[in-house]
């Protein structure tokens, strides 16, 4: 605890330092910056980026959650079956191959674990015969290995230009099967889209892309905001329907009295679920990050 708060302390020194530099001489460019991370609950790969302008004000700022393989692999009579192999563009992967289907890859095999009831995303290796299935699963599935920002990059990247693939091995050869965008398991690879059905508007919950609005919302105008200090407050919750936020979902779903909604400093933040502040902090890191790139630039 005593390290949370001295970590928090001295990101708001740091902004308070950048807030003081902007009314300085020196002449700064806008910028924008993308932290990378692996979702709270696993399996989602995210990458938040915030755009300033030149006075080091917050002019946009979002977020991106790729679904992992479990949400894109495609499924055989309603399930992913045992050995389905996926494959992930990947600058760090199989650099020393021959073959161009496997060189810049990593495959990702459903393998099931040694308590015979439980499936993980783990590294699978090439071989001539197949995927091979590594005996260390645990240190090497898919979220520990997305934990690299380069990885995350190249995954992120992949997903928004439709390259994630299901494959297979046929006499020893990679056999590219269907992309993500046609197995994929919500609507769509990222959860803040508006056509996605993951988490929807329920009778008890706003959904993700109400919260996802206004989070980033709050967000835009309180980038410098003690996120690890919010707290939740049981009130109504006001829910407008809008289209362009959530195509999938009916506002009238959601009846519940009232919600545990996230208060900063006494401002309401209108999210309700678990994983505000996350979302949060890791847009507060894209604007320190931001905020620091403007300003080395402009020591050039």
């Amino acid at each position: 605890m005593k390290k949370a708060i001295l970590f928090t302390m001295a990101l708001m020194l740091i902004a308070v330092s950048f807030v003081s530099a902007a009314g300085s001489k020196e002449s700064y460019a806008p910028a924008e910056a993308t932290k990378y991370y692996v979702a709270h609950q696993g399996g989602y790969v995210g990458e938040a980026t915030v755009k300033i302008d030149a006075k080091g004000n917050v002019v946009d700022a979002f977020f991106h959650e790729w679904q992992g393989p479990g949400g894109w692999a495609e499924e055989i009579n309603g399930a992913v079956p045992d050995g389905a192999v996926v494959r992930v563009p990947d600058p760090l992967a199989n650099t020393g191959s021959a073959d161009p289907q496997v060189k810049g890859y990593m495959f990702y095999i459903y393998n099931l674990q040694a308590d015979g009831k439980t499936y993980i995303w783990s590294q699978a290796t090439v071989t001539p015969t197949g995927f091979g299935r590594p005996s260390r699963q645990y240190e090497r599935d898919f979220e520990g290995l997305m934990g690299n920002p380069i990885r995350a990059a190249a995954y992120a990247k992949a997903a928004r230009e439709d390259k994630l693939v299901n494959v297979t091995m046929v006499d020893g050869k990679i056999v590219v099967g269907k992309p993500a965008s046609q197995t994929v398991h919500y609507g769509h690879m990222d959860k803040a889209n508006p056509a996605s059905v993951y988490m929807p508007v329920a009778a008890g919950s706003i959904g993700f892309r109400y919260n996802y609005k206004a989070t980033v919302d709050f967000f835009k105008a309180n980038p410098a905001a003690d996120y690890a200090a919010a707290v939740t407050k049981s009130m109504k919750v006001e829910l407008k329907e809008d289209k362009s936020v959530d195509a999938t979902g009916n506002v009238a779903a959601y009846t519940a009295a009232t919600d545990n909604v996230y208060v900063v400093a006494d401002a309401v933040t209108g999210a309700t679920y678990s994983d505000f502040q996350h979302y949060a902090l890791e847009l507060q890191q894209a604007y320190y990050n931001a905020l620091a790139l403007q300003r080395l630039a402009a020591k050039k």
